[in-house]
C-alpha cells in the first residue's frame, strides 16, 4: 500500500513548487471562477522577500505524486500570534486523510513558531455546503466570520457605469478622487497611514482574533516594494477632502504576468467623511484605471460581510454578483 509522506516545499525548487501548485489548481477546478494564480505568478511570488511574515509550504506526496498541498503564512507585527492556513487536496483523494495530514503539519509548524491562533477560509457554494466547512469543523475550526465572494465582469459591466457618474458628482461637495499607481505620494503618506490603521476597527470582523494594525510611512513603503518584487501592480484611489486631507482609500491588485483577474484589497471611508458617495467614486476610479492599464483583465473579485450594507450596495451598483460564500474559520491552538 502506498505511503503518504508530508514534505516541506522549497520555493526555489521549481519542480517541487510546480507540483504543489498543480494540487491547488486541481482542487479549485470546480469553483465558479478561475481565481488560481498562474504558474508564472506563483513562481515569481513565492521567492520574493517578505517583511510582513513568512510562508511555509508543505505537500502530501504518494508514490512521488503530490496529492495534497498546504501553506501557513506566519504573520509578523501586531498579529504575530496568527497563522493563516490553506489546505488543498486533489478531488479524487478527498475524505481519505490527506487534508488532515497536511493540516496537522501546518499546525505543528505554527505551534513551533509560537502562533496561538490559526485562521483560514472555507469556500462553499452560495446555496449548498461544500466539503470545506465540514472538513474545517471536524478538525476544530469554528466559523468566526461569514462573507460573500463576488465578481464583476469587466467585459459587460462598464457599459452601465456611466449613469453613476452624475450621482457621484452631485454628492462630492468639494471632495475629489486621486488615483495612484504603485507609490503613495509623499504629501498623503501620513493620512493614508491613519486610514489604513483604522481599517480593522471600522469593518465587521465578527469573532476573528485580530488586533488593530499600526501603519507607518516606512511600513507603506515596505509594502509597495514587496508588491513590486512579487510582480503585483496596485491601483489605489484616495478620497481627498476640500482641505486636502485623505478621508478614504480603495485599492485593487493584479499580477503583471497573469492579468486575467484582479482583486480588491480594502475600501474604507472614515466616518467624518461619509455621505459623499466616496466609496462608489473610488471604486469607479480604480476599476476604470485597471482597464486602462490592463485592458485584457476579465473580472475583479472581492469579499464582503453580508451585513456590510454600504459596501454591498456599492458593489451591486458596479455590477458585482455573488458567486460563493467565504466562511472564515478559526482555531485557537
Amino acid at each position: 500500500m502506498p505511503t503518504l509522506e508530508i514534505q516541506h516545499v522549497d520555493p526555489t525548487d521549481e519542480r517541487a513548487l510546480r507540483a504543489w501548485w498543480e494540487v491547488g489548481r486541481a482542487a479549485a477546478a470546480e469553483r465558479p471562477v478561475d481565481a488560481v494564480d498562474s504558474w508564472e505568478a506563483v513562481r515569481v511570488g513565492y521567492v520574493a522577500p517578505r517583511t510582513d511574515g513568512r510562508s511555509v509550504l508543505v505537500a502530501a506526496v504518494e508514490d512521488g505524486v503530490a496529492v495534497g498541498a498546504g501553506r501557513v503564512f506566519l504573520l509578523r507585527g501586531e498579529n504575530a500570534h496568527l497563522g493563516v492556513v490553506v489546505v488543498d487536496v486533489v478531488p479524487e483523494r478527498r475524505r481519505q486523510g490527506v487534508g488532515t495530514a497536511v493540516l496537522a503539519e501546518l499546525e505543528r509548524v505554527a505551534r513551533e513558531a509560537g502562533r496561538t491562533t490559526l485562521v483560514g477560509t472555507a469556500a462553499t457554494p452560495v446555496d449548498a455546503d461544500g466539503p470545506g466547512p465540514a472538513f474545517a469543523a471536524a478538525l476544530g475550526y469554528a466559523v468566526a466570520s461569514e462573507e460573500e465572494t463576488k465578481v464583476v465582469d469587466l467585459v459587460t459591466a462598464p457599459a452601465g457605469w456611466g449613469g453613476l457618474d452624475a450621482e457621484v458628482t452631485a454628492a462630492l461637495d468639494g471632495y475629489r478622487v486621486e488615483v495612484v499607481d504603485g507609490r503613495t505620494p509623499e504629501e498623503h503618506l501620513d493620512d493614508v497611514c491613519a486610514v489604513l490603521s483604522a481599517f480593522l476597527g471600522e469593518t465587521p470582523e465578527n469573532d476573528l482574533d485580530l488586533n488593530l494594525e499600526h501603519w507607518t510611512p516606512a511600513r507603506i513603503r515596505e509594502h509597495e516594494d514587496r508588491m513590486e518584487a512579487m510582480g503585483r501592480a496596485e491601483v489605489v484611489a484616495l478620497a481627498v477632502a476640500p482641505d486636502g486631507r485623505v478621508g478614504g482609500y480603495s485599492d485593487l491588485a493584479i499580477q503583471r504576468v497573469d492579468p486575467r483577474h484582479a482583486s480588491v484589497g480594502i475600501t474604507l471611508v472614515l466616518p467624518a467623511h461619509r455621505g459623499h458617495r466616496l466609496g462608489l467614486a473610488m471604486k469607479l476610479a480604480t476599476h476604470r484605471r485597471l482597464l486602462e492599464l490592463f485592458p485584457g483583465c476579465a473580472y475583479v473579485e472581492t469579499t464582503n460581510a453580508g451585513d456590510n450594507a454600504a459596501m454591498n450596495a456599492v458593489n451591486e451598483q458596479l455590477g458585482y454578483r455573488v458567486v460563493e460564500r467565504a466562511l472564515d474559520v478559526q482555531k485557537r491552538l
